[in-house]
């Protein structure tokens, strides 16, 4: 405890691959969210996650380079979330497969004009009445990307993914 995210990275773990950059971090896996590298001097600390907005959990710590489109990062986490899911309470069973869906679409340049409404209330729903913490946190990798990343959601919107991820036939699917 104490230790800097950038030290366990970069230092401990031996960094990403040469010549690749580190561009966001999950410092729990990603049902702690994703954080910006710019945020990688953070301590491993419960407050200071908290405080960022994120937790230190099982201190699982997913690393993305700069190749990844984070858009893509959080529906594989939903995606994950999805299936992982017991299917004994409706709010996770059909939320987490309605996030699935709705991000699927977003990574294909498919937002329709009332997603992000439909989605805020999806979590807040998901949040309240989900019967375990799975259901809770189907969410959080996708708030973060869109806290975090929102330049590369919008160019979602807009049929562009700057990493040439999710425009590639078959991909995001």
């Amino acid at each position: 405890m104490g230790t800097t995210y950038r030290e366990l990275v970069e230092g401990l773990a031996g960094g990403v691959m040469p010549g690749r950059t580190i561009k966001a971090y999950a410092p729990s896996g990603p049902a702690g969210g994703y954080l910006p590298a710019s945020m990688l001097d953070l301590p491993l600390d419960w407050n200071a996650m908290t405080a960022a907005g994120a937790t230190v959990g099982s201190g699982a710590i997913v690393v993305c380079d700069d190749r990844a489109c984070m858009l893509d990062m959080a529906l594989n986490s939903v995606r994950f979330f999805r299936n992982e899911s017991c299917g004994k309470c409706v709010p996770c069973r059909t939320g987490s497969a309605k996030l699935t869906d709705m991000l699927t679409d977003w990574t294909r340049g498919r937002r329709r004009a009332n997603d992000l409404v439909l989605y805020d209330e999806l979590c807040h729903a998901m949040r309240l009445t989900s019967i375990c913490g799975l259901g809770q946190v189907v969410h959080v990798p996708i708030a973060s990307v869109m806290k975090h990343f929102p330049d590369e959601v919008e160019a979602h919107a807009k049929g562009l993914c700057a990493a040439n991820v999710c425009f590639r036939i078959g991909a995001g699917g």
